[in-house]
């Protein structure tokens, strides 16, 4: 049997140097910079930040709604919707307000009491308001699924 000696120090391997490492984190680094910079470029380009149109207006509405929400609350109203599809395929939305001892409420003006309207199936939100001398009074989004 012949035995064979390798020389270990011709050997063909890259050798780790400080230079080797500090190109590799450089090229790491530079990758994700450019990456990050594509992303945020795409974000930027794609979706201007509105999402409403006058945001400050609204933030100083916050509390008065608030407060409207609360005086709604503790009115004890409750709403009531039926909705039907007639065979002509209209639907009949018609709504009955009542108060906390289930008597209706008079003196107010809604903006949809009763209607009918071609809509097809999906899901829809009914936003109602109570008027009384041009104040909204009550407000109400129920959301429905017709069929």
């Amino acid at each position: 049997m012949k035995a064979v000696l390798i020389d270990s120090s011709k050997s063909d391997s890259i050798k780790l140097t400080g230079r080797t490492v500090l190109v590799a984190i450089l090229t790491f680094f530079g990758i994700v910079f450019t990456a990050n910079g594509i992303m945020a470029y795409f974000a930027v380009q794609s979706f201007s930040g509105v999402q409403t149109e006058k945001p400050y207006e609204n933030g100083l509405a916050f509390n008065r709604d608030i407060e409207r929400a609360r005086t709604q609350d503790a009115q004890g109203w409750h709403v009531d919707e039926a909705i039907t599809r007639k065979e002509t395929g209209d639907v009949m939305l018609t709504i009955r307000i009542t108060d906390s001892t289930q008597k209706p409420i008079s003196g107010v003006t809604v903006d949809t009491y009763a209607g009918a309207t071609q809509c097809g199936a999906g899901q829809w939100d009914i936003d109602m308001r109570a008027l009384k001398n041009g104040d909204i009074v009550y407000h109400s989004i129920n959301r429905i699924i017709l069929h």
